[in-house]
């Protein structure tokens, strides 16, 4: 099963009695607001942003290398953004704590 953002910001309009366009916005700019912190992450900051309880996207910034094979490779520094989800937010969802 998928589950959309296009479903999820209809299901919030409805349950919340919020026009679509309204919460669409508001997704809109969150992810423009992440999106902001994450690329601000520096060679001496990780990031880490807490988009929900339980649910978050680190960022490390990769200096640039040089990969030795059969020819040398140059790779540039890069952004790398993995996301993480707590111990606590996966007992819940299996309910270990009923």
């Amino acid at each position: 099963m998928t589950i959309t953002q296009e479903k999820i910001i209809k299901e919030i309009a409805e349950k919340e009695d919020i026009n679509v366009a309204t919460v669409r916005k508001v997704f809109k700019r969150a992810e423009k607001c992440i999106f902001a912190y994450l690329s601000s992450t520096t060679p001496t900051d990780n990031t880490v942003v807490k988009i929900l309880d339980g649910l978050s996207l680190e960022c490390k910034y990769i200096p640039e290398k040089e990969i030795h094979t059969y020819d040398n490779i140059q790779c540039d520094a890069k952004i790398w953004t993995k996301p993480k989800i707590t111990r606590y937010y996966n007992r819940k969802l299996n309910g270990y704590f009923d």
